[in-house]
């Protein structure tokens, strides 16, 4: 914003200039009533909004790249967009952006390797960012980190799917992260209620009974020792196995 700062330094002047004047001469009705001053105050109303003008059409251009930048007000995103020089300042930001990101895992050469819940889940990124590439552009290397969450997220789920049928239950949902464990849980729910169906009353009596063993195994996991991460998974998922349980239970019936 070449032409903004130009007109920043110019009300900056005026500002001193003032400032100086009135130093000098103190007393109010004198100060005030000195020749220029007010000339210089009219001028710099109008720099000033002609500053404001361009300062929003930057930060609009800014939110057009990266629309997360729509969450932030004008001044968040003023300080995220002048850490050009170190992302690593942009970490106290993260979670006006993302939600789900608490922090993310730089190595020394600022490379981006992973992303850390707030709990402290650990998800690595399916491939690197380099944040030196984006050349000071914030919004460029945060947008490379939204593509990447979302890959990264999704070969995780399909490597708990594989994961899923090869390991006992009580054992799989301690293993993998939360969303992960929610989402996956419902995907071989739906698909274990329609091979159900397709075998009438005894398919979901007998899917049922499944049910209850499985919600049994998750409290007795949350009745025991577990890290703070876990029991809030484990809570979650009880709910979600109660409400699968209770579904399956209303269309057996019907």
């Amino acid at each position: 914003m070449p032409e903004e700062g130009k007109m920043f330094s110019t009300v900056d002047r005026n500002f001193k200039d003032i400032m100086a004047k009135c130093a000098k001469n103190p007393l109010v009705l004198e100060a005030c009533t000195q020749v220029g001053v007010l000339e210089k105050i009219i001028d710099s109303n109008v720099l000033l909004d002609k500053i404001n003008r361009g300062l929003n059409a930057y930060l609009e251009k800014k939110r057009l790249f990266f629309p997360r930048f729509f969450f932030l007000s004008n001044d968040e995103m003023l300080e995220i967009l002048s850490e050009t020089k170190d992302p690593l300042r942009v970490q106290p930001h993260l979670k006006k952006c993302f939600e789900g990101i608490a922090k993310l895992d730089f190595d020394s050469d600022l490379v981006i390797h992973g992303m850390f819940s707030s709990e402290g889940e650990a998800v690595q990124f399916s491939y690197t960012i380099d944040t030196n590439e984006a050349k000071g552009a914030v919004e460029k290397w945060l947008l490379q980190v939204q593509n990447c969450m979302l890959v990264s997220v999704r070969d995780v789920i399909e490597e708990a799917i594989e994961e899923y049928q090869n390991t006992p239950r009580k054992q799989w949902v301690q293993e993998w992260p939360g969303q992960v464990v929610i989402c996956v849980g419902s995907i071989f729910w739906t698909q274990e209620v329609h091979e159900s169906i397709g075998m009438g009353s005894d398919g979901l009596n007998a899917y049922l009974k499944v049910l209850h063993d499985q919600l049994g195994d998750i409290v007795d996991l949350v009745r025991g020792k577990l890290t703070t991460q876990q029991r809030i998974t484990l809570g979650a998922l009880v709910v979600i196995d109660v409400h699968a349980r209770d579904v399956v239970h209303d269309i057996a019936l019907k």
